[in-house]
């Protein structure tokens, strides 16, 4: 199961990172993601915001995967492109929970203040 999970999680990402469709075969329907800024209930509202933060996405660096169970934990390194043109580093933690082999659960955990203020998100 472990492996599994992992498995799941890796293929997303790999997909992810290649800006390719694949991505959305590996999440639930009722998939649930938060995160310091944003957040999504259900497969429709999650791929709309996953498809406009792609829009800015160049690359994710893999630092670590540790799993447990259905629970996948990575951290990593999200490249993007502001508005401005400017890159930004984003570091990011988070926990992925897998079901009946589909991502149900995103929580990201990251220093938001840069991406705010890159994005016009806050006052």
């Amino acid at each position: 199961m472990t492996t599994q999970a992992s498995d799941v999680v890796e293929q997303y990402y790999r997909a992810f990172d290649l800006h390719t469709d694949g991505w959305q075969d590996l999440v639930s329907d009722d998939v649930v993601f938060d995160g310091p800024v944003q957040h999504a209930r259900g497969k429709a509202e999650f791929v709309a915001l996953t498809a406009q933060f792609l829009q800015a996405h160049r690359n994710t660096q893999v630092l670590s995967r540790m799993a447990d169970g259905n629970h996948v934990a990575t951290l990593f390194e999200f490249v993007i492109d502001a508005p401005t043109g400017e890159s930004i580093t984003c570091s990011v933690a988070e926990w992925a929970t897998v079901l009946d082999g589909r991502i149900n659960e995103f929580r990201v955990y990251y220093d938001p203040r840069v991406f705010i203020q890159a994005f016009g998100l806050g006052d």
